[in-house]
């Protein structure tokens, strides 16, 4: 990252509250969690979904508050699901860093439909950079099954 696109990225009103938290997730978290990094986040975001269960239809909301962008379903099939987060954080985040690291989201997504599905579920995330968008390819074992945990929801 530049020292014109650091400056760029403070300036966008979209993500000017947000910047501590896109500093920690491109600028510290890379130089302290080294090659592990991804591993890390991903299993970061299922503990996080633990913390916050939500129910389906609301998980596009929870990303939104959180400041991780828009998501949206693209495709679901029995087995898989894909699903598209784009917006102005993650646009910057594109845009202005190297290697943005977007497991973190991954791993919240799945473990929120693995709550919410009662089934064994595992996402994964790739960076759509024409589309200055990520796809995230959530996996659904529906052979394992899950306890449903609705209770702690409602």
């Amino acid at each position: 990252m530049t020292e014109p696109a650091y400056k760029t990225l403070m300036a966008i009103d979209e993500t000017t509250p947000l910047f501590g938290q896109i500093a920690l997730r491109d600028l510290v978290l890379p130089d302290l969690l080294g090659d592990e990094q991804s591993d890390i986040l991903y299993w970061a975001g299922r503990s996080l979904a633990e913390k916050l269960p939500t129910k389906e239809a609301d998980i596009p909301g929870l990303f939104a508050q959180l400041g991780l962008g828009t998501l949206a379903n693209q495709s679901q099939k029995r087995q898989q699901r894909e699903y598209r987060l784009d917006g102005s954080t993650v646009a910057a985040r594109l845009k202005d860093f190297d290697k943005p690291d977007f497991q973190l989201e991954a791993g919240l997504l799945a473990q929120l439909l693995q709550q919410q599905l009662g089934v064994v579920v595992e996402g994964n995330s790739q960076v759509l950079s024409r589309d200055q968008a990520v796809l995230i390819t959530i996996s659904l074992d529906t052979r394992d099954k899950q306890p449903i945990i609705d209770d702690l929801i409602d």
